[in-house]
C-alpha cells in the first residue's frame, strides 16, 4: 500500500499576465470549449502553468464573441473574419496578455473573458513611440488646398 500526502492547489495571484500557449485542443466534455495549457512568461510568476477552458460556443467551430474567439484573435494578433478556418495548432507557442483570476471553486486559475489581447513587448512599444515622437520635417506647402 502506498502512502500519499494530500496537497492543495497552487494558485496564481489575480492580475494581468503574459501567457504562452503550450497545448491547445478542441474539447466537448462540458460543451464546446478549447483546452489550453498556459504558462506565464514574464515577471515574478514566470514558469507558472495552468489549464484554461475558453468557451467556443459552437460544436464544430468557434463562435464570434466567445472567449475562444478572443484567444485566436489575441494569439494571431489579427481581427478574424466570419467563416475563417481556425486551427488549434496555430495557437501553440503564441503569446497573449490577459487578466487571470481564481476560479469560483478556488481550485485553479482562469483567464477573464474580455481582457485578452495580443502580447506587445514593451521594448517594441518604446521603439514605436520614439519613432512617432520624431516628426519628419517636410517642405510641403499646403496653402493652395481649398479649406
Amino acid at each position: 500500500m502506498a502512502k500519499l500526502m494530500a496537497q492543495g492547489y497552487e494558485l496564481l495571484d489575480p492580475g494581468r499576465y503574459v501567457l504562452e500557449v503550450l497545448e491547445a485542443e478542441a474539447v466537448n466534455e462540458y460543451g464546446p470549449q478549447l483546452k489550453l495549457k498556459l504558462r506565464v512568461t514574464e515577471g515574478e510568476h514566470e514558469g507558472f502553468e495552468f489549464t484554461d477552458y475558453p468557451n467556443r460556443g459552437a460544436e464544430n467551430g468557434v463562435k464570434i464573441g466567445t472567449k475562444a474567439w478572443d484567444v485566436f484573435e489575441a494569439c494571431l494578433n489579427t481581427r478574424l473574419a466570419e467563416d475563417e478556418p481556425l486551427d488549434t495548432e496555430d495557437l501553440i507557442g503564441k503569446k497573449f496578455e490577459a487578466m487571470v483570476a481564481v476560479k469560483k471553486t478556488g481550485k485553479g486559475n482562469r483567464t477573464e473573458h474580455g481582457t485578452l489581447g495580443p502580447h506587445r513587448p514593451k521594448q517594441a512599444r518604446a521603439v514605436e513611440k520614439s519613432d512617432a515622437e520624431q516628426p519628419e520635417h517636410t517642405d510641403d506647402d499646403f496653402s493652395d488646398l481649398p479649406f
